[in-house]
């Protein structure tokens, strides 16, 4: 039985502190299928210039996925330069024809490489657990824990025999509700932080409560998610540029080759940006949508804060709060607890899935100038000297 709505029957959890609780993990079905997808050499594109292109993939990735299972709903998380889902044995083959279609638009449009890979959970070794937080209606996340995610993606990346071979033939996927309009938003603070931990510790409760720590210890030194949120209203602005908005226009544009298809794409989001920025500064209400309200309900439902056996996080803090909290981790890795690998930035970028304008929007969070890509590449940097 592949028990396909799982996910969708799983209880609720509203905060994020309850979420961490061993209690609230549930395994994956043993005929579940992983999926990985991920820009390869994405820390030599981010080199380049292009993280906000790698954004970009990755988000419409989520989208197409998400758009291509409807009405189903699956655990996922989005990792910066992709994203990683749990998809019941009766999807695989529409979700392949799918990822190969963004596999085409990743190295077509924004010529970079989408690595895609699938291995079947009663292959893995370790554990895939999920629970389901739901912090409102629009940010519902899947939390990740049990070790057999990570193994999932380790093993893909190793393997090449577990790779999607990219479709001989143009296919075709949805990218509905991918949006990527706003401009670089600077740090509340000074800085944006976009930190990777990861337990050394093999128990579920070790691993958990470790994670607990950690929170509690962010908010110690930084002050609650309020105080340590990575975005703030007053910095939210839509952008205008070609450079903002390339690519969201190119996924627009995706299989149409004329120059003039992609100007005219262009101009309606320019003036889609127009309006909806009428909207916001007038705090006018259309339909079901309050404009005025919308920067407030972004910030709510931004996903800054996740884990996926690893515990990801963006978060803003003066030079001196990251000093202190960089001590505390520092003392636990000699310690013998966790690793981790963080990125410092002065900005954080949002790409955006919506569902409903002005209403169902999730709003998926990274650093600047490398984010994730560049702090995973420091995690794993400090696991292998301690390897060896």
């Amino acid at each position: 039985m592949s028990n396909a709505g799982f996910y969708q029957s799983l209880p609720k959890i509203h905060q994020f502190e309850l979420a961490l609780d061993p209690k609230q993990f549930h395994e994956l079905p043993e005929d579940w299928v992983v999926v990985i997808s991920d820009v390869i050499n994405s820390t030599q594109a981010i080199a380049d210039g292009q993280y906000r292109a790698i954004n970009a993939v990755g988000g419409f990735t989520v989208a197409a996925m998400v758009n291509a299972l409807k009405p189903l709903e699956v655990p996922y998380v989005f990792g910066g330069d992709g994203a990683s889902f749990c998809i019941p044995p009766c999807q695989v083959e529409k979700v392949k024809k799918t990822l190969q279609a963004c596999q085409q638009l990743a190295k077509t449009s924004f010529k970079l490489d989408l690595r895609i890979g699938l291995i079947p959970y009663n292959q893995l070794e370790k554990k895939i657990l999920v629970c389901h937080y739901q912090k409102n209606k629009s940010l519902d996340q899947a939390i990740f824990m049990g070790g057999g995610l990570s193994e999932a993606d380790n093993r893909i990346k190793q393997n090449p025999a577990l790779h999607i071979s990219p479709a001989e033939q143009a296919v075709e996927a949805d990218y509905s509700g991918f949006e990527c309009r706003w401009k670089r938003l600077p740090s509340p603070k000074e800085l944006t932080i976009s930190l990777l931990v990861t337990s050394q510790r093999p128990l579920l409760a070790q691993q958990v409560g470790l994670y607990k720590n950690l929170q509690q210890m962010i908010d110690h030194y930084i002050g609650d998610a309020k105080q340590h949120h990575p975005l703030a209203t007053q910095h939210l602005k839509l952008g205008f540029s070609a450079k903002t908005l390339m690519g969201e226009m190119l996924v627009k544009t995706a299989g149409q080759s004329s120059l003039w298809s992609k100007f005219k794409t262009l101009w309606m989001l320019r003036i889609q940006n127009l309006l909806g920025l009428i909207l916001m500064r007038f705090n006018l209400k259309l339909g079901d949508a309050d404009w005025g309200q919308y920067k407030q309900d972004f910030l709510e439902n931004s996903d800054f804060r996740k884990v996926d056996d690893v515990y990801r996080t963006v978060f803003s803090c003066t030079q001196a709060q990251w000093t202190q909290l960089q001590a505390w981790l520092e003392q636990r890795v000699k310690e013998g607890q966790i690793f981790y690998g963080a990125h410092t930035s002065n900005a954080a970028l949002v790409t955006c899935l919506i569902s409903k304008a002005g209403v169902e929007h999730i709003h998926f969070v990274d650093g600047a100038d490398g984010g994730y890509a560049l702090a995973a590449k420091q995690l794993k940097q400090q696991i292998k000297q301690a390897q060896n």
